[in-house]
């Protein structure tokens, strides 16, 4: 056997799979950091990252993840043995949202792949869910549906204190550190598309209407970017557009991580939920004081006044006066929620978001 066969033969015992999408700038860090590009080989300790770009990878038992924007991931280890027993998997979640697409052919057991963040482990059942990590630690799971619109199998997060089991399509849990557990487990008023729509890697290319000498020529410039300073690649090139109009109507989930904005909301009403303490009912009817997860509100009273928030694909946020007497009814895409405070015979107040 000549010696180029073993090498192409030991090259393909460390590739554990490979880019097969990709969009804008990303790179993948190994001894040093590598432009990314369509079927670059992965080995295990590689750190995927992406900045003004998202990555999809395909692992070698069909296994695949979908990076969105400003994430990084470590292929902490990855063996796949003829034996399935000996083969394992295992990524950290540093920051940013991914998707996790397990294969559905049993190449590595499931009790044998593991996620990590800095804030919990998750074990996995053979499922599709989304993971994401602030860049202080911490993390919000969703399990996603099959495409029965079942649950796509079963996620269990753990910490030092505590687990939750996720079993049910949309239904989620936030982590705030190892040294605390799990909070109880939500059903979130998500879609799908929603979700795709946020990972998607390329979207539909818009057709060209000009071309000349000078867009080639920028093109053609991208291969002089040094991505040792990856860093730099950071800079977001809106800011200068930042004086114009926007409101929430306005996201766009292909340029936004809706996720992380649903986490930071979840972390508030957390913590808004633990400063109110037990309240009792305070004259509401309708929703529960506190997260109502029928309602899908969060209710807070303080000695004037009482605040509602909903976040689903719109926030919600609304303040009524403790001691009046109102009626509120919120429609958020067709989800209709009817609010009393104190009987709700001296007001009315009629919210619809979206179509």
């Amino acid at each position: 056997m000549c010696s180029k066969t073993i090498r192409a033969q030991a090259q393909a015992v460390e590739d554990i799979g490979n880019i097969t999408e990709l969009n804008g700038i990303t790179r993948v860090v190994r001894d040093k950091p590598y432009e990314s590009a369509i079927d670059f080989s992965l080995n295990s300790m590689d750190r995927l990252e992406t900045a003004k770009g998202r990555m999809g990878v395909t692992f070698r038992d069909e296994t695949t993840i979908r990076l969105t924007e400003h994430s990084n991931v470590v292929i902490d280890e990855f063996v796949f043995d003829p034996n399935p027993s000996k083969s394992s998997m295992a990524l950290n979640f540093v920051k940013g949202t991914g998707r996790f697409i397990s294969s559905k052919k049993p190449r590595i057991p499931k009790d044998n792949i593991t996620i990590r963040t800095n804030s919990a482990t998750v074990g996995i059942r053979g499922t599709d869910f989304t993971i994401t990590v602030k860049e202080t630690g911490e993390s919000l799971i969703i399990l996603l549906p099959d495409e029965t619109g079942e649950a796509s199998g079963e996620i269990i997060v753990y910490t030092a204190l505590g687990e939750v089991v996720l079993n049910k399509p949309y239904e989620a849990t936030t982590v705030y550190n190892l040294e605390s557990p799990p909070t109880p487990s939500v059903i979130l008023d998500l879609t799908l598309d929603q979700i795709d729509n946020m990972l998607i890697v390329n979207p539909p290319k818009e057709r060209e209407t000009v071309t000349d000498e000078s867009s080639t020529s920028n093109s053609a410039n991208i291969l002089d970017t040094d991505f040792l300073e990856f860093d730099e690649l950071e800079q977001d090139a809106l800011d200068s557009e930042s004086e114009l109009e926007y409101t929430e109507l306005d996201i766009d989930y292909l340029a936004t991580n809706f996720l992380e904005d649903l986490l930071d909301v979840i972390q508030e009403v957390d913590e808004l939920s633990k400063a109110s303490g037990s309240l009792g009912n305070q004259g509401v009817e309708g929703t529960k004081i506190g997260y109502d997860s029928e309602t899908q509100i969060s209710s807070f009273v303080n000695d004037s006044e009482i605040k509602l928030i909903r976040q689903v694909q719109d926030k919600l946020e609304l303040r009524v006066s403790k001691d009046g007497s109102t009626a509120i009814r919120i429609d958020q895409e067709g989800k209709v929620n009817q609010v009393r405070v104190n009987g709700g015979t001296e007001s009315y107040i009629n919210i619809k978001q979206g179509t």
